[in-house]
Parts: C-alpha cells; sequence; structure tokens
C-alpha cells in the first residue's frame, strides 16, 4: 500500500575520480594552450589584460582541480607534457 522511499543509490567513487582526471586532463591542455597564446599573441594588436585574464582563468581552474584531487587522494601524472589530440 505504502512504499518506502527508495535509498539513495551508492556514490560511484570510481567514476567521479575518473571524470576528476579527465577534467584535469582538458584543464591543463587548455591552461597549457591559453600561456602558449599569451606568449604569442603579445606581438598582435590585442588588449594585453584581456589575454592575461583569460589565460590566469584557465590556471586557476586547473589548481582548483589539482586540490580537489590531492583532497580525494588521487594519484596521476598531471605534470607530463604538453600532449592533446585536436579535436
Amino acid at each position: 500500500m505504502f512504499k518506502l522511499r527508495s535509498k539513495r543509490p551508492k556514490f560511484d567513487t570510481k567514476a567521479y575520480d575518473t571524470r576528476l582526471n579527465q577534467a584535469i586532463e582538458h584543464a591543463k591542455y587548455d591552461y597549457e594552450k591559453a600561456r602558449i597564446s599569451e606568449n604569442a599573441m603579445f606581438e598582435s594588436d590585442i588588449a594585453p589584460s584581456m589575454i592575461k585574464s583569460e589565460t590566469a582563468l584557465a590556471k586557476q581552474k586547473y589548481f582548483f582541480l589539482l586540490r580537489a584531487a590531492r583532497q580525494r587522494g588521487m594519484k596521476g601524472h598531471w605534470s607530463t607534457a604538453f600532449v592533446h589530440p585536436e579535436k
């Protein structure tokens, strides 16, 4: 007659760690690409403050994800060279 509420599904830590690892890899790629672009664009007519802010944003996102991984006790190879296939 009355149904009890079903329990909430268990948190899948492995899937979360996998997604966090992928997010870190993408953020590192974005940060490295922004850093390289920043060096190349300083020679153009684009406003330097905008270039620096985009690079700073990418850097903060990358380091935020690294801190989250460190708090979870994850280990990875995030300091590898800048290698990412273009999509």
